[in-house]
C-alpha cells in the first residue's frame, strides 16, 4: 500500500487542481464574439466611414435566409444598412490575413482593409499597401490576381513577391462578394 500512496495522493491534487481551473475558468470567461475590437472598429471607420455598427450574430434571426458562411468570420452592419463582412483566408501563412471587405448596395466592393495580418513580413504585408487594396473598389464578380498587368475587369495586379498572399486577399474578396450576392439573391434583388 505504501508503493501506492504517493499515486493517490498525486492524483487527488491534480484532481482538485483541475476543477478549480474549470471553476476558474467558468467564472471569468467572457464570450468577445459579438465584441468589435479595436483593431475592427479602425477597419470599420476606415471601410465604411464614422457610425455605429453592430456585429449580426444570428444570419436568420436578422432576416437573412442563409447561414453564415464557415468561411465568414462576421457581417457587421453600420447603422445606416452598409454590410462588411470579415473574413480570415490563407496567405503565405494559413489563416495569416484577416480582411474587412465592404460592400456597396450595388453589391460591389466599397472597400477592403486589414484588420491583421500574419504573412512574411516584407513581402507578404506589402498586399496592406493602399495601392494594392484600392484594386478592389468596384469590382464585381469573380476577381483573380494576376503577375503582369491585368487585362481585364476582373483582374487585380498581384504584389511582386508576394503572390499566395495576393491570392489571399483576392479569395477573401470573393468570399465576400459570393456571400453578398447571396444575400441579394435571397431577396429577389
Amino acid at each position: 500500500m505504501s508503493k501506492f500512496k504517493p499515486t493517490i495522493v498525486l492524483t487527488c491534487v491534480t484532481t482538485i487542481v483541475a476543477v478549480l481551473l474549470v471553476f476558474t475558468h467558468e467564472f471569468t470567461y467572457v464570450d468577445t464574439s459579438g465584441v468589435i475590437t479595436d483593431k475592427l472598429m479602425s477597419a470599420c471607420t476606415e471601410t465604411m466611414g464614422e457610425g455605429d455598427y453592430s456585429i449580426v450574430s444570428d444570419w436568420k434571426q436578422a432576416g437573412y435566409e442563409i447561414d453564415k458562411p464557415d468561411n465568414v468570420e462576421k457581417m457587421i452592419k453600420k447603422s445606416d444598412g452598409s454590410i462588411a463582412f470579415e473574413v480570415i483566408t490563407d496567405g503565405y501563412a494559413k489563416g495569416g490575413i484577416d480582411l474587412l471587405i465592404a460592400m456597396n448596395a450595388d453589391g460591389s466592393v466599397k472597400a477592403v482593409s486589414v484588420v491583421s495580418l500574419g504573412e512574411t513580413p516584407g513581402l507578404g504585408t506589402k498586399v496592406n499597401s493602399p495601392d494594392f487594396l484600392s484594386q478592389f473598389r468596384g469590382k464585381t464578380g469573380e476577381i483573380n490576381a494576376v503577375k503582369n498587368s491585368p487585362s481585364s475587369g476582373n483582374e487585380i495586379q498581384a504584389v511582386t513577391g508576394a503572390t499566395y498572399s495576393s491570392k489571399g486577399v483576392t479569395k477573401a474578396v470573393n468570399i465576400a462578394l459570393s456571400t453578398y450576392a447571396q444575400l441579394n439573391a435571397e431577396k429577389g434583388e
